[in-house]
């Protein structure tokens, strides 16, 4: 019949808006009554199931020592065995099955009463488990869907609500027409209405017509209800004092039929049919004021009935009828003329489902049971709350004022149940977390925060803890549906909030009250370990969200321009290293994952200090930006240590470069503010980090190093030798190269060769590449055979007055007589050192470089013969091979091949 009610009542708030919205709303109401009448038979199922098993150990118990009086005879009369051969064990352990009594008789357990399975002589038989395949069958929730739907007659469900609409209808038609005089038509409804009570009581109280008499007495009320309605509204046969009585009189009068015969549902057909008459009846004239108190004297009576019967649904079905109806009505007919007693009749209905919880559990009534609900103790107040703030939208400070009065009466409602009801500690919680929570949305709401969404956020919260704490799915994924619903309804009114105040205005406060909600209900679903495994990973980046745009929105609207990189940065990585706190604390690898995005932060903070004033390290970033450095290795080290598998080797790799890049990129634009027009210093400034990084890298790295089992190295060494050495050391390579073409060597300082700036890095560059030999040998003194002839280049470019150009350079017999004696000079410094150390390899390298300097000679310098340069270079190249022969002779081949190829 619930179902049946809420399909009504889907209907009845459809129609408000339309047809098509009609048939949805009684979709959605049938799919609503479908889905609690499946909870409220697995309820019913588990009920039965334990007092099954109940039966079953008192049943073996009394089994088990009605046969140990046999067995100890039987054992008194056997003389083959001692008296003391039983072990202590085996006299007193009950047997792990209940032994058979030989009796003449078996009784079936599911068949017979308790005392004929217990008396003497009767034998019980077992119960018969059902099957794999009828447990199933038992469980299949569309089977138990459509059990509920039409077990216990249907058929008389059906056509009481068929019957009672067809006679409103009727009763419509004939007024219409004109066909009958008034008191007949409403005395005819009246008749039918008291014939179908009588018969009803009349019929067996128990049997299989039970339900057809309960529906017959249903149909009966309602259709009073509805006559006494139209000689109301209708009619003006009585007035409201007369029609308020009859109203009162029914309701008792189903109140106490219901009761008598313990029929939950009579109550429900009673009463559901007086929540449709106005309805049905109506004029379209606007008696709001008949109908709220109309209503008002129902759920009076609900709530009387409640007192002592466990009925929850008549109780949710009278809150779902008063609250829906209220709204339509508001929706279509309400002016402002109308606030006072619209707003009169709200408290009271408010104060109705909510006070009646706390003064039946403090009172101990014997329906407090029906009470249990999350819907029950969270839905008034939602419901209210947003009836509340359409209705105090013209003023200013309605909504805040309301949170802050709601906030008080529901602390209040929680110290009585403090005081006198102290055990029960779930309902005093919940009552004084939704005060707590009413008191605090009065400060946004105070600073234009929209009331809907305050109140979705902090009811959603609330209500996946009762959720939680009372094991029911539904209010959980209510709390945590109304909490994207506030998520959604502050999203859309973010034009519309006024933000004059850092951080006290709505959008702040909003966002700050959707990221605490979040927070609260993840909290809450890890601690019971209710509900998807993902939802609290959701609700966490939900929660994320919401606190960084909150945040970020207002450092872009109240900080300084220059500042908001600074202040951004600090905001997210404060964020981040509260998030790897707590989520190491509370071992949650989600809220760990949002620290590990330090690193984007990082990334972010820093292009926006370059946009604005194209450096890194500018004002309050020289502080901010150590300080991120610091947060993020420290997120990372602990992540480490941890084991965490967060990318972290990836991390470490992107670490690695962004601080590297990071450093150039600043170093090179503070020396280009110093030195102004002086570009060479930025590469070098590239130069010295390539080198610093890399010498640091091989040292860490190295098997026998000092750091090798050092942080962060030990934390991904093939990482950092395979993806940031190896490439350190090819950057390093490309830039001494493209430094040799590109540039003459010109700075701020008087240029000398060897004793340059260019020239001491590309050396200390080449020296530790050669050392290294992270890259191949001979690429490396190509390199340096570069920069050799870059150095004569350079050298005749600024002590001669050579350009500094391919075709000048190219036509100079002196650059040609320096390149050549030069080029000697390296191939027998190379050859001395070849055979000094015993290298082959070298030597032969040596007098390849000799032999081009000879090749050189006769294809290029011979243009300039007759020259002093070229005469100048013949002289010198002639000594330098003397002294080779004489310094430097081949060394010997029988060395080991390991020395050979040094």
């Amino acid at each position: 019949m619930l179902t049946a009610i809420l399909c009504v009542l889907g209907l009845i708030a459809g129609a408000a808006h339309g047809e098509i919205e009609a048939f949805f709303g009684a979709l959605a109401g049938l799919a609503a009554g479908l889905w609690v009448s499946a909870r409220t038979a697995a309820r019913e199922r588990a009920v039965q199931e334990r007092l099954r098993e109940l039966d079953d150990k008192t049943r073996w118990l009394y089994e088990a020592l009605k046969a140990r009086p046999a067995a100890a005879a039987g054992k008194e009369a056997t003389s083959a065995a001692p008296e003391d051969a039983a072990t202590p064990a085996a006299t007193e352990a009950p047997p792990a099955v209940a032994p058979a009594v030989v009796a003449p008789a078996a009784v079936s357990t599911q068949a017979a009463p308790l005392d004929a399975l217990h008396a003497e002589g009767t034998r019980v038989a077992a119960r018969p488990q059902p099957s794999a395949a009828e447990r199933d069958d038992i469980t299949r929730p569309l089977a138990t869907l459509w059990s509920r739907l039409m077990g216990s007659n249907p058929l008389a469900r059906i056509g009481v609500i068929v019957l009672f609409f067809g006679v409103a209808s009727a009763l419509r038609l004939a007024a219409q027409a004109g066909w009958l005089p008034p008191g007949l038509r409403l005395a005819a409804a009246v008749a039918t209405g008291a014939a179908m009570i009588g018969f009803g009581l009349r019929l067996p109280g128990d049997g299989p017509r039970r339900m057809f008499a309960l529906a017959i007495q249903g149909g009966g009320f309602a259709l009073l209800y509805l006559a006494v309605y139209f000689a109301l509204a209708r009619y003006g046969f009585i007035g409201p004092a007369p029609a308020f009585l009859l109203f009162a009189a029914l309701g008792v009068a189903c109140a106490v039929a219901a009761a008598r015969q313990s029929s939950q549902v009579l109550a429900l057909l009673g009463l559901s049919g007086a929540f449709v008459a106005p309805m049905l009846a109506s004029s379209g004239q606007g008696q709001y004021v008949v109908l709220f108190s109309y209503y008002l004297l129902l759920d009076a009576f609900i709530i009387a009935l409640s007192w002592r019967r466990a009925w929850r649904a008549l109780i949710f079905a009278g809150f779902l009828f008063t609250f829906a109806v209220g709204a339509g009505w508001g929706l279509r007919s309400y002016v402002a003329d109308d606030y006072l007693v619209v707003q009169g009749f709200l408290i009271a209905f408010f104060v109705l489902f909510t006070a009646t919880h706390v003064a039946q559990t403090v009172l101990r009534a014997p329906g407090a049971a029906g009470w249990q609900s999350g819907s029950l103790l969270f839905g008034p107040p939602l419901a209210a709350g947003v009836l509340q703030a359409a209705l105090v939208q013209p003023y200013e400070y309605g909504a805040a004022i309301s949170a802050a009065l709601a906030g008080v009466y529901y602390l209040g409602l929680a110290g009585l149940l403090r005081h006198r009801a102290p055990d029960e500690v779930l309902t005093f919680r919940a009552h004084a977390g939704i005060g707590a929570a009413l008191l605090t949305l009065a400060v946004p709401l105070a600073f234009d925060l929209q009331m809907t969404a305050a109140i979705y956020a902090v009811e959603g919260a609330a209500a996946l803890w009762y959720g939680c704490a009372r094991a029911s799915r539904l209010t959980l994924w209510a709390g945590a549906a109304l909490q994207v619903a506030a998520g959604f309804w502050l999203a859309a009114s973010l034009d519309t909030l006024t933000v004059a105040w850092p951080l006290l205005n709505g959008r702040t406060l909003g966002c700050l009250l959707l990221a605490g909600a979040a927070l609260s209900s993840v909290r809450v679903l890890r601690q019971t370990g209710a509900g998807a495994d993902w939802l609290p990973k959701a609700l966490t980046l939900w929660l994320a969200g919401w606190w960084l745009f909150g945040g970020l929105a207002d450092i872009d609207d109240f900080v300084p321009h220059d500042l908001q990189p600074a202040i951004a940065l600090l905001f997210g990585v404060a964020s981040a290293a509260f998030a790897e706190q707590q989520g190491r604390a509370r071992d949650f690898i989600t809220a760990r994952a949002l620290a590990a995005l330090t690193l984007p932060i990082l990334w972010a903070g820093s292009l926006l200090a370059w946009d604005q004033h194209g450096h890194l390290l500018y004002g309050a970033m020289a502080l901010a930006l150590p300080l991120a450095w610091a947060t993020h290795l420290w997120a990372l080290r602990r992540q480490d240590e941890d084991g965490a598998a967060l990318l972290n080797t990836a991390r470490h790799v992107a670490t690695a470069w962004t601080l590297l890049l990071s450093v150039g990129i600043e170093a090179g634009s503070w020396l280009a503010d110093w030195l102004p027009g002086q570009d060479l210093w930025g590469w070098l400034a590239w130069i010295a980090v390539w080198l610093t990084a890399g010498r640091a890298l091989q040292s860490a790295l190295s098997a026998d190093g000092e750091n090798a089992d050092v942080w962060p190295w030990a934390a991904a060494p093939e990482a950092y030798a395979r993806t940031v050495l190896w490439p350190v050391a090819g950057l390093l390579l490309l830039t001494v190269v493209a430094l040799q073409f590109g540039h003459d060597g010109g700075s701020a300082l008087p240029y000398l060769p060897l004793a340059s700036a260019l020239d001491l890095a590309s050396m200390a560059a080449l020296l530790w590449l050669a050392r290294s030999r992270l890259l191949p040998r001979p690429l490396v003194g190509a390199a340096g055979l570069l920069w050799v002839s870059a150095l004569a280049a350079r050298g005749v470019h600024h002590l001669a007055g050579v350009a500094w150009s391919a075709a000048a350079m190219f036509q100079s017999t002196l650059l040609q007589a320096t390149l050549s004696l030069t080029w000697a000079l390296t191939a027998l410094a190379l050859m001395v050192y070849a055979t000094r150390s015993g290298a082959r390899t070298l030597w032969f390298a040596g007098f390849a470089l000799l032999a081009a300097v000879g090749a050189k000679m006769l294809m290029i310098d011979l243009a300039g013969a007759g020259t002093v340069e070229w005469t100048g270079s013949l002289l010198g190249i002639g000594a330098l091979i003397l002294i080779a022969s004489y310094v430097a002779p081949v060394p010997p081949g029988t060395l080991p091949d390991e020395e050979d190829s040094r």
